[in-house]
């Protein structure tokens, strides 16, 4: 195991070590046996301890690819006891699609080469995939004979999700800078033909043409409102202020009604309660938009979604007054054992469509203004439905010198 954490092979000495004495060996007045006996024996109860408080997996196999040794962190890592991987093929962790590089693994430690920091994926006892860094030295037996593998595998799943989450944030952020620069330059020219189209209608006598052109500039007012929504997402600060969440949901049907169309889908809306919040306007905006944007993609053919916007209470022992805004869709439902997990960051059930961060995002803002989310489905099928019901505080919070404080209601009322 020596052989993990230096640049040479390690030569393995036998399971019986024996010291004869031989002229050339130290006696009397030479270090007794029983000095170098303990001293050997020392340094391997502190191998074994390094071994044993390691936070990487550290496995030792045979040429054959079975399992010799398996330490307490391979066991978190990958689920799997000591008992139960001794004398298993390492292939046991192995993915089926990978297991052809464990013949060029041991091909390499044949050859007394090492293999470093290579990054592959194993499989944990639950059969989830596990991002990995392996570093393999060949371990040798004390005539210089290769007799297998010493391994540290480093879980580094969680840097890889961190690694393609900044990914999926440049991204969006470079596509948020070419969609407010695209919006702002079709909102100019826009002007110029909502006048012109003004100016042909003064023109105009009463007629078939007026009352085209009062139908372009209908829709060019809905195109104007788009891009204007779409400058806004881009500019939004994160400045606290009061915040119609109704108007909000108005504003964003707009938005979602062509995707919504397509797919035959009816959305309604109860705007049951006009009271403002006090939030950050773009945050609010982002979770309605993610909760109207899942129940599209739930519903797979015609359906109907229903928002309602209402004054509610949230809390047991100190109800506080806020505003509930619920999103519920006839799609085909989340299985129950997915409902626990679904607020998780990369937890999602859109398979390859998902990126599994919508409701955590949700959740995120919705506990940063002390709010609440909660969701229920049902699977049953012809009678499937979701709901998701996000609660906002009246008084949320807001930013000052740094740090988080009530906004008077006085003040909000105020503002509203």
């Amino acid at each position: 195991m020596i052989a993990i954490a230096k640049n040479t092979p390690l030569s393995m000495p036998s399971s019986s070590p024996e010291i004869e004495s031989t002229p050339d060996a130290p006696t009397g007045g030479g270090r007794p046996v029983e000095a170098l006996l303990h001293a050997q024996a020392i340094a391997a109860q502190r191998l074994a301890a390094i071994v044993e408080s390691s936070e990487d997996a550290i496995v030792s196999k045979d040429l054959n690819g079975i399992v010799t040794s398996w330490n307490p962190a391979a066991e978190r890592i990958f689920g799997f006891t000591e008992q139960e991987m001794i004398g298993r093929p390492i292939t046991t962790i192995i993915p089926p699609e990978l297991r052809d590089d464990e013949a060029r693994i041991l091909a390499t430690i044949q050859r007394g080469e090492r293999i470093e920091h290579f990054e592959t994926v194993r499989t944990n006892k639950n059969g989830e995939p596990v991002e990995v860094s392996l570093s393999i030295s060949p371990v040798k037996d004390e005539t210089g004979r290769i007799v297998g593998a010493a391994k540290i595998a480093r879980d580094i799943t969680q840097q890889k999700r961190t690694e393609q989450m900044l990914l999926a944030t440049e991204r969006l952020a470079a596509v948020g800078r070419l969609t407010a620069t695209v919006a702002h330059e079709i909102n100019n020219p826009l002007e110029a033909v909502t006048n012109l189209i003004y100016l042909a209608k003064m023109a105009s006598p009463p007629g078939e043409a007026r009352t085209f052109l009062s139908a372009a500039e209908v829709q060019l007012a809905t195109v104007a409102h788009l891009t204007r929504q779409t400058l806004s997402f881009y500019r939004e600060t994160t400045s606290t202020r009061a915040v119609g969440p109704g108007e909000i949901v108005s504003d964003l049907l707009s938005v979602f009604a062509s995707r919504a169309r397509n797919k035959g889908i009816e959305i309604r809306q109860r705007i049951l309660s006009d009271a403002a919040i006090n939030a950050v306007p773009g945050e609010v905006r982002q979770v309605i938009a993610n909760l109207i944007s899942n129940a599209i993609d739930a519903i797979p053919g015609p359906g109907r979604i229903e928002i309602r916007v209402t004054a509610a209470r949230d809390g047991k022992s100190k109800p506080v007054r806020g505003v509930r805004i619920t999103v519920a869709d006839t799609g085909v439902g989340i299985p129950a054992a997915a409902r626990s997990h679904v607020f998780e960051p990369f937890f999602t059930t859109k398979r390859d469509a998902g990126t599994g961060l919508g409701l955590w995002v949700c959740k995120s803002i919705a506990d940063k203004h002390r709010g609440a989310i909660r969701l229920r489905s049902n699977t049953t099928p012809g009678k499937s439905w979701t709901a998701v019901s996000v609660f906002f505080p009246v008084n949320s919070l807001v930013e000052n010198t740094g740090e988080w404080q009530m906004r008077p209601e006085s003040e909000l009322k105020k503002a509203s």
